[in-house]
């Protein structure tokens, strides 16, 4: 009790620099992965034997969330942020499972980069010619983009840029794919028009099958969805955000009805969400059943069971209090590189706290397929 006073300017100091690190340009997370040592050499011949440091590309599909619309809030306007995306951003200084892998590995390739004017993809209305590759790289997500629009257009890219690049062997290169998408699926989910869960399972099957043929020595995360309607619930501390929601209504017109027709809305989605992850689930049983030496289909619960209404209201964007904003996309990097080196029964089903550390591997810590 004595020594308390001597410590408190300590203690205040600490917490000074996590609030500082936590809302300035440096991530918390991203400082904390510079302190884990190197691993030593590695070469993997199996993908049940992969280390952080035998991945050379990273890569992604998605929808806004990974092309990271709306990161930077109002200021930012309708641009993507994709060099901070949470699965696959490049930039400097950026808490993201790219530069978590950069660690380990200083010449990995793929990582997005910077910003731009968002990029629209949505079944028929896909306009040609709208990916930027020297900042998108190896970043396939579309906004607006939904399941139909993995195979038909965003892997279609990423085959294409993989085969032109000179710094990528497609064939002997590990490569870790991260796939997360039914967020547009599921806000239509109150139309008569929606994806079911079978169309769901059907056109990631057909996904992940392009992936295996034509993309080799691939580990892929496929990532679960969260309950999008909690984000209606966050919103409603917020009077801005309740207003943004009244406007904006259109990005996700199911979740944000209100009165009774809403409550019912909102019920639906959320039970539609638990139908894909089931089949998330199943899919990754399946492939783990084939028991491939060079292609792999791993669950990552980390949004299964979130509650995004127990997030302070920063965990959205000021752009329209939908869209993950840079805290956020940092807690999902760090919550997705956590579960990538935690065996499946181990696995958290929602995200860590804010400021959370990233796991330090060691030369024993494997990607873990199972």
């Amino acid at each position: 009790a004595c020594a308390l006073p001597r410590m408190m300017p300590r203690l205040l100091a600490c917490a000074g620099l996590f609030v500082l690190l936590l809302f300035s340009g440096i991530g918390l997370c991203e400082r904390l992965i510079t302190s884990c040592p190197a691993l030593p050499p590695h070469t993997a011949t199996s993908i049940h034997d992969l280390r952080p440091n035998d991945i050379k590309v990273v890569l992604a599909l998605g929808d806004s969330i990974t092309a990271a619309f709306g990161l930077s809030g109002l200021q930012g306007g309708m641009n993507e942020y994709r060099g901070q995306s949470w699965a696959i951003g490049a930039d400097n200084n950026a808490t993201t499972l790219h530069n978590y892998f950069k660690q380990f590995n200083p010449s990995i390739q793929g990582g997005s980069l910077g910003f731009h004017f968002f990029e629209y993809c949505s079944g028929p209305l896909c306009p040609p010619y709208q990916y930027h590759p020297e900042q998108d790289q190896m970043n396939g997500a579309q906004s607006g983009a939904t399941v139909t629009d993995l195979a038909m257009h965003e892997l279609n890219y990423l085959i294409m840029e993989l085969q032109a690049s000179p710094k990528i062997d497609i064939k002997n290169d590990w490569k870790v794919m991260t796939i997360l998408i039914g967020a547009n699926d599921i806000c239509a989910s109150c139309d008569t028009s929606k994806i079911n869960p079978d169309e769901f399972e059907t056109n990631m099957r057909a996904t992940l099958e392009k992936i295996r043929t034509n993309i080799l020595r691939t580990f892929v995360n496929l990532v679960e969805i969260f309950n999008i309607s909690q984000v209606y619930t966050l919103s409603l501390t917020s009077k801005y955000c309740k207003d943004a929601h009244r406007v904006l209504a259109f990005e996700c017109d199911c979740a944000f009805d209100g009165g009774a027709k809403g409550n019912q809305t909102r019920l639906f989605m959320d039970t539609v969400a638990q139908q894909y992850n089931a089949r998330i689930r199943k899919i990754v049983s399946d492939y783990a059943s084939k028991n491939y030496t060079e292609f792999a289909v791993v669950d990552q619960p980390i949004f299964r069971d979130l509650k995004i209404e127990s997030f302070p209201i920063d965990f959205l964007s000021t752009l329209d209090c939908f869209h993950p904003s840079k805290v956020a996309h940092g807690m999902m990097a760090t919550g997705l590189w956590n579960s990538m080196l935690t065996p499946a029964s181990q696995k958290q089903t929602s995200l860590p706290p804010a400021g959370e550390p990233p796991i330090c591997p060691t030369a024993d810590t494997k990607l873990y397929v199972s």
